[in-house]
């Protein structure tokens, strides 16, 4: 005698979501963990009126919470001017690939003249992280910033950078 087993359809949908997040969770490891790089970046004004153009150093570290989300910091300095940037940045990757990701952050901070004038700004990049290795990677990234009011003369500043940084 030939019995034929009836599945619900509640229960055939628990099982295809069960077989496409567990081959999901297996196809991609989890990256977590703290990530440290160094950079250096060419700053330009977005007027176009506006010849001035400078470069800067800093550093930035980050913790990445899942593959999509990370928090990061980020300090740097103008090389001619006595000019500090602090930024904080929420961070979403949204191309993965096995040699480089790419990724978008927005955030907000402060400069800091010549440690007599501490004023906020807002900032948006776009870049990417691409692998040199199984910790280390090159990080190019082009940054919008926006300062306050009072303290611009022009529409903004954008930071074209590259770093090298290693991931923990």
């Amino acid at each position: 005698m030939i019995r034929r087993i009836q599945f619900s359809p509640i229960l055939m949908m628990a099982m295809a979501a069960f077989l496409a997040l567990s081959s999901s969770a297996s196809a991609q490891s989890e990256k977590r963990g703290f990530a440290f790089d160094l950079f250096g970046a060419e700053v330009r004004p977005t007027d176009s009126d506006s010849d001035f153009a400078t470069e800067a150093f800093g550093v930035r570290g980050q913790y990445r919470f899942s593959n999509v989300w990370a928090l990061e910091g980020s300090v740097s300095r103008l090389s001619d001017v006595d000019l500090w940037f602090h930024d904080a940045s929420a961070k979403a990757y949204f191309v993965h690939s096995d040699r480089f990701e790419i990724y978008a952050l927005a955030g907000a901070g402060a400069y800091r003249l010549s440690s007599i004038t501490t004023d906020a700004t807002v900032h948006a990049a776009i870049g990417a992280e691409i692998n040199v290795g199984e910790k280390a990677y090159l990080r190019p990234e082009v940054r919008g910033r926006w300062l306050a009011e009072e303290a611009r003369g022009d529409d903004g500043i954008v930071d074209y950078s590259l770093g090298f940084g290693w991931r923990f």
